[in-house]
């Protein structure tokens, strides 16, 4: 049977693209959540609907490519298929996605997707269509199930939410980002599809703030955001504890996280018992 490709035609095409990734995805090792970007980016005055291709056999989809952009910046797509379309289908999801991106018309300029380590076959794709490693960031990994949670002695009063708040985050670090940066958190963290906040106050001061997503398929949380006070010793872990308990409670198996030197997250997993597992990878090309 042949195969038809077309471009977006309604809403209905986000969740049919969301399925197709979560399928796509889910042997994929440290996957993350989808994120919710493609809607955000389907409301915003730069969409365009050639931004999305879907291809289909008859009336099953058996691939897609994307991209949402952000002024001339793209983050671009890998063109998923389906077990055994893999190669030529793909070139030609890729080239029809890519071409328009990077055309006079749409006007992109710099291209990036992030991988990682141990995804060979998208990091060579990539790399293949001229794109090249800019950075690469060490992914560490605790087992929730196996986690030792015994409470700590701890002066914070730690609570838990199934929400993520952006003004908690920036009380937090808007007197220590610069304003470019709490605008690039702002514009990440509204693509991020949470599902679990976790706060530590002192005397109702306000010391850590933290956010994770669960990807319920596989299992695999994630801790993205993190805030804390400069001076607030101990914070950390006693966070983790809290939302470890939580994590159990929605059959989370594994919890992931970078760690960032400047928030102290850095000898905290090391404490803690996380172990590297993977290494984020960021491509990008520029025209």
């Amino acid at each position: 049977m042949a195969i038809t490709l077309r471009n977006y035609e309604s809403p209905e095409d986000l969740q049919l693209q969301r399925t197709f990734c979560v399928q796509a995805t889910r042997e994929l090792p440290w996957c993350w959540k989808p994120t919710v970007s493609p809607a955000l980016y389907s409301k915003s005055p730069q969409f365009d609907a050639r931004s999305r291709c879907f291809a289909f056999e008859g009336e099953r989809l058996v691939g897609y490519a994307s991209f949402t952009g952000h002024g001339d910046f793209v983050s671009l797509g890998y063109p998923w298929v389906l077990p055994g379309y893999e190669g030529e289908l793909q070139e030609q999801l890729y080239e029809k996605v890519y071409s328009f991106a990077a055309s006079p018309e749409y006007g992109g300029r710099t291209f990036a997707q992030r991988f990682r380590k141990q995804w060979t076959a998208q990091i060579a794709f990539f790399e293949r269509h001229g794109f090249a490693v800019e950075s690469t960031d060490p992914i560490y990994a605790l087992d929730v199930r196996a986690a030792s949670i015994k409470n700590l002695e701890s002066e914070y009063e730690v609570t838990c939410q199934p929400e993520f708040c952006w003004d908690d985050f920036h009380a937090l670090s808007g007197t220590r980002l610069s304003a470019e940066q709490l605008s690039m958190w702002k514009q990440y963290f509204q693509s991020v599809d949470f599902d679990l906040s976790v706060k530590a106050t002192l005397q109702d001061k306000m010391m850590a703030y933290l956010g994770f997503a669960v990807r319920e398929d596989t299992g695999f949380a994630e801790l993205i955001a993190v805030a804390k006070e400069p001076g607030a010793r101990g914070v950390l872990p006693s966070c983790l504890v809290s939302a470890i308990s939580q994590l159990r409670l929605r059959n989370a198996r594994f919890l992931g996280a970078k760690a960032t030197p400047a928030n102290g997250m850095e000898e905290v997993l090391a404490q803690t018992g996380f172990e590297k597992v993977s290494e984020e990878i960021l491509l990008s090309r520029s025209i």
